[in-house]
């Protein structure tokens, strides 16, 4: 059963020296003491992974070997072989290994990538990192598999070198992802493309609404940081991601009150503050409106199910 306390585990990068943006890439936990095919020493993770947690930062899982399970905010990924994982700040998440990883882990903040691909599309632009719709998984080819080993131990062997110019590992970044995006976009269903691709508006709402949505709960507050209407911020919204924008904020709201009635003890009239929701009597009534349950129904019922 999970061990849940008053607050899910947060992790951070630590800062630099020159508290420049950062990058840092590590091996699975779990992984073999000796990297085969590597002469580079990179270092294990040191952080908890088996256990919910989220970051304040991106991160992109490279598994070439290993099998097992990785949860990201209530759905479950199987895990067979050579895939990648995304991860976008704030999500939940925890990996369950059946056997040895090997690969990487590459972490980095949205400054980072932003800094040194400047003409590149936005993070959030990128569709597994897309909140509407995201793809947290790819999975590869043997070739495809090669591909990505090369450039991450490429990667690697300048990241772990100390007179590297960190442009070189930001343009690494930019290539990783742009080819990530590519793979993307040709596993993706026809009818997600290109018709359906999401407008810069809609893109630049969704951006502000998974950094503010406990803080802002308007249309208004949104439209006014984008320079258009309430109105036609509607219409874009619920035109490209098929839903108003009050449901699209309150489904982040309702998502965050989700991880912390499983992860934390904290009650749900503590929840209800913590989103901003000033009136725990009205979070409860429209929690269960969303989900058929109150709050602590969808505790007891998911926490059940994780026995």
């Amino acid at each position: 059963m999970v061990l849940v306390s008053d607050a899910i585990p947060v992790h951070s990068l630590p800062k630099t020296p020159s508290q420049a943006p950062a990058l840092k890439i590590f091996r699975f936990k779990n992984s073999n003491d000796i990297q085969k095919e590597s002469p580079v020493a990179l270092p294990i993770t040191p952080l908890p992974t088996d256990t919910p947690h989220r970051h304040t930062y991106y991160e992109i899982l490279f598994i070439e070997e290993g099998q097992g399970f990785h949860e990201i905010d209530f759905h479950s990924y199987g895990i067979q072989g050579a895939g990648l994982h995304f991860l976008t700040p704030g999500q939940v998440h925890l990996l369950t290994f059946s056997t040895s990883f090997q690969g990487y882990i590459v972490a980095f903040s949205e400054d980072f990538y932003t800094f040194y691909n400047p003409v590149n599309p936005s993070l959030s632009q990128l569709p597994f990192f897309q909140p509407a719709r995201r793809q947290p998984i790819i999975t590869l080819s043997a070739s495809e598999k090669h591909y990505f080993h090369n450039i991450l131990e490429n990667m690697v062997t300048d990241h772990l070198h100390t007179g590297t110019d960190q442009t070189l590992i930001g343009k690494y970044l930019g290539l990783l992802l742009q080819k990530c995006a590519l793979l993307s976009q040709q596993s993706a269903q026809p009818v997600e493309s290109p018709t359906h691709t999401i407008p810069e508006l809609a893109g630049r709402f969704q951006e502000l609404v998974e950094k503010n949505f406990r803080q802002m709960h308007g249309v208004q507050q949104y439209a006014s940081q984008l320079s258009v209407s309430p109105d036609y911020l509607s219409k874009i919204i619920r035109k490209h991601l098929g839903i108003s924008c009050q449901e699209y904020i309150l489904d982040k709201l309702l998502l965050e009150a989700k991880r912390l009635l499983v992860f934390t003890n904290l009650s749900s009239k503590e929840i209800a503050y913590h989103i901003h929701m000033d009136d725990p009597s009205y979070f409860s009534r429209i929690f269960k409106k969303k989900t058929g349950l109150t709050p602590n129904e969808y505790r007891e019922h998911v926490r059940k199910s994780t026995i």
